[in-house]
């Protein structure tokens, strides 16, 4: 009876043959698990708009940590700027100035607002060309009045590309200014 061994005897001396882990790959193994928790406080965070979530959580760690957890965060959220939801701009910056209050941190947001209001102002000639050029075409095909409402401008593909065209530069200096948030 007493060659037989429990479950926890076996993975221990399993455990045992494998040795211990370097003191580089446990920094290793602390910096990847402050990089996921600071991932998720961040999407906890985007999907709570709760700047106490920010506050809070993050003093719950120790201070070696802290530094590596709130800099997945900012690299979770200035990854989430995105002109297809402007109305997170202001919720985004207030969490990254929450936890980088430095001055090219402040420098970078008020640029990254000002292109998202420059990409809202292209965007909004340009739908308004491609509705013009629709209604020119509804016209001449005699189709006015009542008979249409308002034009779909993702209906036709090639609308949908010269909205696409319209983003690109913008998220060139959108790409440059997120790698900014990130220095």
């Amino acid at each position: 009876m007493s060659d037989i061994k429990s479950a926890w005897e076996i993975a221990q001396e399993k455990a045992n043959k494998l040795g211990k882990l370097s003191s580089r790959e446990r920094e290793e193994q602390r910096q990847e698990k402050c990089c996921l928790l600071g991932e998720a406080l961040a999407d906890k965070y985007l999907s709570q708009n709760d700047i106490r979530i920010i506050q809070g959580e993050l003093n719950e760690y120790e201070v070696s940590d802290r530094d590596l957890v709130g800099k997945a965060m900012v690299r979770r959220l200035s990854q989430s700027l995105d002109f297809k939801y402007l109305d997170r701009l202001a919720g985004i910056s207030k969490a990254i100035l929450a936890l980088q209050n430095t001055a090219p941190t402040k420098k970078a947001l008020e640029e990254v607002e000002v292109l998202f209001q420059e990409y809202q102002q292209a965007e909004k000639k340009q739908r308004q060309e491609i509705e013009e050029a629709g209604g020119q075409i509804l016209h001449q095909m005699r189709i006015s009045g009542s008979a249409i409402g308002r034009l779909n401008l993702r209906a036709k593909e090639e609308w949908q590309t010269k909205l696409d065209q319209t983003a690109i530069p913008f998220e060139e200096r959108l790409k440059s200014l997120k790698q900014e948030l990130l220095r």
